[in-house]
Parts: structure tokens; C-alpha cells; sequence
């Protein structure tokens, strides 16, 4: 049975969100309507950033804005592909919410580690407060009295082996939100040798501090890992179980791989449920990046067991049962999520406002005409790749003369395939990841004088992809089956997925669609 067979056998509510939904955080808040989980995600170059979704169950979300949601708030135009904003913690004190969050490569040396604040999850967010420190994946452990702690985690000084990590803890300030200087290292991995001991989270229960955290790298190796200590400035003790959640031993050929960077929360019920990230690969290639997945946990002699009875991801996380899972919030009277499709919307280095308007037409967007996809800012509005059996399309309503537009499936700027009308021909452009080789751009059709309004698609079964072109009131005609093996980490390295999106390429002038959507 090859790789790709197997995927086709999985199946169910897990991932929770699919696409690129990486380095997943989680917090419950119970309030005057009730208890909601809200979750948030990793977004590296893509503006608006760190998604924030809610939940009544744990497996259906949605999505109620993002933290990084306006420009000024953070500056991303100098990251690099696959830089920017890094694994997020979100937490609530009761009255507001936190999230905690490294920014990689920013601008004029806005990087490293802050903390934003808002009393809805929903937003406005405050301006970031930058800690002085070095290193990444900051989290925050509240206690009972309000108090809180720092956590993260950075390259060891010393280090004993190649890419030995260690876990450090502060004391955070609740007023001003800076960690003191007083650090104590608390972790440095399971075993001597563990590389990459990353995205630490503390948390208390039935007297104990847990310390948990990913070790083995992002990719094949990742793991879940515990310790506990009786203080959040230790000395931890490992699980002896330890990892406690891996699909390494299971081999390359299962359909999830790469299972890691997990939080941990309780829920109303007294029940454990954990949040993680994992891969579902296609021949290796992992298109659409690292996904969130739930996890039941339970606990025995004091220490969580993740999947009990399975040892390995539920395809059926069943959640809170008798709960609804959302409700959906008003809609403003122009949302760029609503206007591109349902989902959630994005651009590179920038927010999607600084190149969309309004057309009027219910439904429809209009894309001001930029750079193509190898620049570092593309005109490039996009979403996440949610599955690898799949079609994504969009609808090209008009464009102005000297802009080509189409639709595009980017994973950086090295590495996309797109198809665009302008001039009179319907062209293919593709990047293989190499930035030596440059960006081939291929006629395909010929479009009489006067067309080029239709349906752009492509029919996406896993590394492989077709082009399809829908004009208004004619055929349809498909291309041959294009390789996009190379739109994974695999290939190109980085921590992303592949996103799909309109995309219009001139000097001036701007691009109309609608319907910018996939469908199973």
C-alpha cells in the first residue's frame, strides 16, 4: 500500500483545523455566557496574523479575528520566508486576555519575544511590549492568585551537543507584563542528546508544576514530552513514558507524521484534552503544512496520558458532547473574509486592507495590480490549502489592460505555481524553490479578442495538480497534470503550507473576482 493510499484512509474530525494551522495554544475562559476555548496559531510572513478561533466543544471553531490585525502593530516587510511570527501562547487572567509570541527577522530590530493584551478575544489587541531577552516560544503560566511566570525557550550558551536547547523561567510582572531579570534554567530535554526542546508550557495541577514541551525537531522526529516539579522554578523530574505522545516509532508510511508543539486544557467537565500540531503527508510531501489535531488526555499516578488506549492522533476526537460548537458573530459591513470566500483570508508581509477594496458587488473583491509571486510583497490574497484531494478556483470578474490575473498556489517566493490571463493568452508560471533557476512563464491558451472572464481552477490530487480554465459561456479546458511536488517543507525547507489565492501582476491598474474557495 502506497503513502497515498493510506492518507486516503484517513479520515474524520481530526486535524481541527485544517491547513496551515501550526504551533497550536489554548485557553479556557468561563464567563457570563458560558465557558469558551479559544485557540491561536503560528502565521510566519502572513498578515493578518495569529488567528484567533473559539469553541463551545473543541472540535468545531470559529474564527474570531487576529491578533496581529492592523498595520503599524508589527512591521513583517523584512522576514523572510517562513519568518516573522512564531508559536503564540494565549492565556487569560481572569479579566483580560494575553498572548505571548516571537517575532523572527521584524524590521529596523523589532524582534524576539512581547506580549499583547485585549478584554476580548476578539480585539482591538494592544501594541506589543517587547521583552529583553533572547530566544523563542514565550508562554505564560498564571496561578491561582494571579501571579504569573515567563517561559521559553533559546539555543543553549555551553551547549554538551549540537542543538541542545534549555528551557528558562522568570517571574513576570502582572502590571507591567516585563519578566524580571532573576532566571532560573529549569530544562534542557528528556535525554541527554534531545535536540530542539521548544514551545514549553507550564501549568498546575493537584499540586504539582508540569512542564510541557516538543523535542526532536519540527519534522519526522517531533515529539511530545512531560516533567513536573513541585515548584514552576523546579528541579523537574521527566516522565518516565517519556514521549508521551510520538508517531515517529509508527514509520514514514502513516498517514500523520511530525506530531509535536501540544497545550494542555481542562475542560468544564474535569475532563484533559490537548491541542498539538501534526502533518498529513502525501509521498512525503507535506503540502499543506502543520495542522492543529485534539487529543484526549487522562491521568494516571499524576501524570497526563496522551490518547489513552491508542498511544497515536484520534481520527474522531469526540469532544465535549451536547455542546454547539459556535455562533457566528456579525459580519462588518466589508470583510475581506467574506468578500474572497469563506475562511480565513490573508496576504504576505502585509495586511490584505492595503490591497483590496470594495466593488460593490456583493460578494466580489477587487485586487490592486503589484508584484508577482517572487517578490517579497506580492498583490497576492490568499487562503490556506485545507486538503490534498481537492479544487480550488476563482472567479476573474475583469481586469485592466496591462494586468495579468489569476489564480495561484504559493508556498514561498521560490516555490508556486500560478495561471493568469492578460494579453490575449492564459499563461503558466512555476518556481521550482531553486532562486537561481528564476520563475519559467509558459503560454497555455490563446483567449479571443475580448475574453478572459471565466473560472481559474486547479484540481489538486496530492503532488500533482491541473489547470483548469472555465470561460464565460464556452468549455472548459484542463492542462496536463503539473508536478507541484516541490510546494512542501520537504523540498524547500520552512515551516508553511501550501495557500491558494487571486493574484494580479501589473504596473497599475487592479483585478476583479469572486469566489475564491476550495471545494472537496
Amino acid at each position: 500500500m502506497t503513502e497515498s493510499q493510506t492518507l486516503a484512509m484517513w479520515g474524520g474530525t481530526n486535524p481541527i483545523l485544517p491547513g496551515l494551522y501550526p504551533d497550536p495554544s489554548v485557553c479556557r475562559v468561563d464567563g457570563d455566557d458560558g465557558t469558551w476555548f479559544y485557540l491561536v496559531n503560528s502565521t510566519f510572513e502572513y498578515l493578518p496574523g495569529l488567528p484567533v478561533h473559539r469553541s463551545r466543544d473543541l472540535v468545531s471553531w470559529e474564527l474570531l479575528g487576529h491578533v496581529i490585525d492592523r498595520p503599524g502593530q508589527i512591521d513583517l516587510s523584512t522576514v523572510r520566508d517562513s519568518g516573522g511570527l512564531f508559536a503564540p501562547t494565549i492565556r487569560h487572567d481572569g479579566t483580560r486576555f494575553l498572548v505571548v509570541c516571537t517575532l523572527v527577522g521584524g524590521a529596523e530590530g523589532a524582534s524576539g519575544n512581547f506580549v499583547v493584551t485585549a478584554d476580548s478575544a476578539a480585539g482591538p489587541w494592544s501594541d506589543p511590549i517587547w521583552w529583553d531577552m533572547d530566544g523563542i516560544d514565550p508562554s505564560i503560566m498564571i496561578e491561582p492568585d494571579g501571579s504569573m511566570w515567563a517561559h521559553g525557550t533559546r539555543l543553549a550558551p555551553l551547549p554538551e551537543w549540537a542543538q541542545q536547547t534549555e528551557v528558562w523561567v522568570r517571574r513576570l510582572d502582572t502590571e507591567t507584563l516585563v519578566p524580571d531579570n532573576e532566571e532560573t534554567v529549569v530544562w534542557s530535554g528528556a535525554l541527554r542528546g534531545a535536540i530542539w526542546s521548544e514551545g514549553p508550557h507550564l501549568l498546575r495541577r493537584n499540586g504539582f508544576v508540569y512542564l510541557l514541551a516538543a523535542e526532536g525537531g519540527t519534522s519526522f522526529h517531533h515529539a511530545i514530552v512531560v516533567a513536573r516539579a513541585k515548584s514552576p522554578l523546579g528541579p523537574f523530574v521527566g516522565n518516565p513514558a517519556n514521549p508521551v505522545l510520538t508517531h515517529r516509532n509508527l514509520g514514514r508510511a502513516t498517514p500523520v507524521t511530525n506530531v509535536g508543539h501540544a497545550d494542555l486544557v481542562e475542560a468544564q467537565d474535569g475532563s484533559w484534552w490537548a491541542v498539538c500540531l501534526a502533518t498529513r503527508a502525501w509521498d512525503s510531501c507535506d503540502l499543506l503544512g502543520r495542522e492543529t489535531f485534539l487529543v484526549p488526555v487522562t491521568w494516571e499516578n499524576d501524570w497526563p496520558v496522551f490518547a489513552p488506549g491508542e498511544g497515536q492522533l484520534p481520527q474522531n476526537p469526540k469532544g465535549l458532547q451536547g455542546l454547539t460548537g459556535s455562533e457566528h458573530l456579525p459580519a462588518d459591513s466589508f470583510d475581506h473574509r467574506a468578500a474572497a470566500g469563506a475562511g480565513d483570508v490573508i496576504a504576505v508581509r502585509r495586511h490584505p486592507a492595503e490591497i483590496v477594496t470594495e466593488t460593490g458587488v456583493t460578494g466580489a473583491f477587487r485586487l490592486q495590480a503589484g508584484n508577482g509571486l517572487t517578490d517579497s510583497r506580492p498583490a497576492f490574497l490568499a487562503r490556506r490549502l485545507a486538503n490534498l484531494s481537492t479544487r480550488v478556483q476563482i472567479r476573474l470578474v475583469d481586469a485592466s489592460d496591462g494586468v495579468r490575473a489569476g489564480l495561484a498556489l504559493r508556498y514561498s517566493s521560490t516555490a508556486f505555481v500560478a495561471v493568469t490571463a492578460g494579453g490575449g493568452t492564459l499563461s503558466i508560471d512555476a518556481a521550482s524553490g531553486d532562486a537561481s533557476v528564476g520563475s519559467p512563464h509558459i503560454p497555455w491558451l490563446t483567449l479571443p479578442q475580448g475574453a478572459g472572464k471565466g473560472i481559474l481552477a486547479f484540481d489538486v490530487q496530492g503532488t500533482g495538480a491541473v489547470a483548469v480554465w472555465e470561460p464565460e459561456g464556452g468549455e472548459a479546458v484542463r492542462s496536463e497534470v503539473l508536478d507541484i511536488s516541490h510546494l512542501c517543507a520537504e523540498k524547500n525547507g520552512g515551516f508553511v503550507g501550501v495557500t491558494f489565492g487571486a493574484l494580479a501582476v501589473g504596473d497599475s491598474g487592479s483585478a476583479d473576482f469572486t469566489d475564491l474557495r476550495e471545494e472537496l
